[in-house]
């Protein structure tokens, strides 16, 4: 014989919720979370809505160029570049092929290892990233607009705390 299994909503009165059983600090803990994404993955949303009616491209590029921006020597491996991401690429290698043939960075040969390529700024990417960056930095600070400089700091701090106990 097979056991009847009844549906969630159609349970008994009484029997405890699953978040019921979380702690205070756990229903503050997930709370938090949850704003943290939605509001992180709404931000993303409006920039990369920004980028593309501004500049008639994907956030990913503008993340490509940022990340090579603040590289030593403007360059780095792809692996080490795609690691670097905050958007997820996809492929990764069409990516740097259009970019590169749009002449915003080319491969290079990698003088410690005759096997790897390095991905590289180039003078018309660096030009690109600057307009973006600058339009980009407008559009955060607007996000942002409702909190105080204190509160911009104190947020950045506590967060850095996060980060460091998640690595």
């Amino acid at each position: 014989m097979h056991e009847e299994t009844q549906d969630i909503d159609n349970r008994p009165a009484g029997n405890t919720t699953i978040e019921a059983r979380y702690t205070a600090r756990q229903r503050r803990a997930l709370r938090l979370w949850l704003r943290l994404v939605r509001t992180s993955r709404r931000i993303e949303a409006d920039v990369s809505a920004q980028m593309q009616k501004s500049f008639g491209t994907r956030f990913v590029r503008f993340d490509v160029l940022s990340q090579l921006y603040r590289a030593p020597e403007k360059s780095l491996s792809v692996g080490d570049l795609g690691a670097s991401l905050l958007s997820p690429s996809g492929n990764i290698s069409s990516l740097l092929d259009r970019m590169e043939a749009d002449g915003l960075v080319r491969r290079v040969a990698d003088p410690n290892d005759r096997r790897r390529y390095l991905i590289r700024l180039t003078d018309r990417g660096l030009d690109q990233f600057g307009q973006m960056a600058l339009a980009n930095a407008q559009w955060v600070t607007g996000a942002f607009s409702a909190i105080d400089n204190e509160t911009l700091d104190r947020l950045h701090d506590e967060l850095g705390s996060i980060a460091a106990i998640c690595e």
